[in-house]
């Protein structure tokens, strides 16, 4: 198999211009050469004008495509589910333009797909940085290597159904980065265009427990695809769990994700569809549980609250030089584990690449 053809990424954007154009500055150092699908939904000239200035030699195999998501989610469902039907590839990806693609990670993904077409997606283990403590930055002197994304699974799902919806909830790990077969990528966009969830947490949740219930997934645990940075993300600043609430409707979303898992499932899991209604419903109670108090301190302890952020304050500002060192200590621990795990020495060449070209405008 030509894995070249066989795999399509695609960058889902809005806005951010200043972290698309250095998306597409590193995959044009990198010569990456699968083809690439950009999904713009902020309905404005700026990201074609780049793409035109980036790839001015047209090296990258670039298809670009205009939406208008202005109205919300259900815009932003609509565009996703357009553009996975242009896909011609037997493999597909989604992924952010903070974020940044491993290439020797990625390759083992579709080779594992690829010799196993009983498996409908794949995985590595997700890196994560940020950039001059957190700043909402696109290069910076101080570029720290934070734990990777947490996994308790690596096969997906698990033999019994309740025991996976329990795990899904309280030991969430992401699969939204997993390298997919399309046409099942394909199916969970268009159910979610139908299912409209006002809250993308819920929209997590389901593509979670309806990939599962497609098939099996893996997360190949000594490598790594995808490389994500914290900090930036344009949803989770200045995100206030209450306001959000309101303004959404999360218990509706979560008896409409209930009501269709509970409708696919049942036959597959020799469990009821009551059942399986009553074991998300209250699944999903544990992880409210577990989150909220965390969302809430700053509200029931505001005092306790702004003591640990100016005790955290002054950490940083007066004791910078040891701050810092602790900080580069343990970027660095944290990069020989991921590299001690590794199977190729070629992931550390090309992390330590990102690492440079993070710093290269600062």
């Amino acid at each position: 198999m030509n894995l070249t053809k066989s795999f399509t990424l695609i960058l889902l954007i809005k806005g951010r211009h200043e972290f698309t154009r250095r998306w597409l500055s590193y995959m044009k150092k990198i010569n990456f050469g699968h083809p690439i699908i950009i999904a713009d939904g902020q309905d404005d000239e700026e990201t074609e004008k780049i793409i035109k200035e980036i790839n001015n030699d047209q090296n990258l195999s670039i298809q670009y495509f205009r939406y208008n998501t202005h109205s919300g989610y259900h815009d932003y469902y609509k565009m996703e589910s357009d553009v996975l039907d242009k896909v011609k590839t037997d493999l597909v990806m989604l992924c952010d333009n903070d974020d940044f693609i491993i290439p020797v990670g990625l390759s083992e993904q579709i080779i594992f797909l690829s010799k196993n077409p009983d498996y409908i997606s794949v995985s590595g283990r997700i890196l994560n940085f940020e950039i001059n403590n957190y700043d909402y930055s696109t290069y910076g002197d101080e570029v720290t290597f934070l734990n990777p994304c947490n996994y308790y699974r690596l096969d997906d799902p698990l033999e019994d159904w309740k025991e996976h919806i329990n795990s899904v909830f309280t030991k969430f790990q992401p699969n939204f980065y997993n390298v997919f077969q399309t046409k099942f990528r394909k199916l969970i966009a268009e159910e979610k265009v139908r299912l409209n969830f006002s809250d993308l947490v819920i929209n997590e949740f389901y593509v979670q427990l309806r990939a599962a219930s497609f098939g099996k997934s893996k997360i190949l645990d000594t490598t790594s695809h995808y490389l994500r940075q914290r900090g930036t993300s344009s949803i989770s600043r200045n995100y206030d769990f209450s306001e959000d609430l309101l303004e959404k409707n999360m218990p509706e979303d979560v008896r409409k994700l209930a009501t269709k898992i509970a409708e696919i499932s049942s036959d597959q899991f020799n469990y009821s569809k009551d059942e399986i209604y009553s074991f998300i419903l209250s699944d999903f109670s544990k992880y409210l549980n577990h989150y909220l108090p965390r969302a809430t301190l700053k509200y029931r302890f505001p005092k306790t609250y702004r003591l640990k952020c100016a005790i955290i304050n002054f950490f940083i500002i007066k004791l910078k030089f040891f701050y810092n060192k602790k900080k580069f200590f343990f970027s660095n621990l944290v990069l020989r584990k991921i590299f001690s795990l590794s199977k190729s020495k070629m992931l550390s060449v090309e992390i330590n690449f990102i690492k440079n070209f993070l710093k290269k405008k600062s």
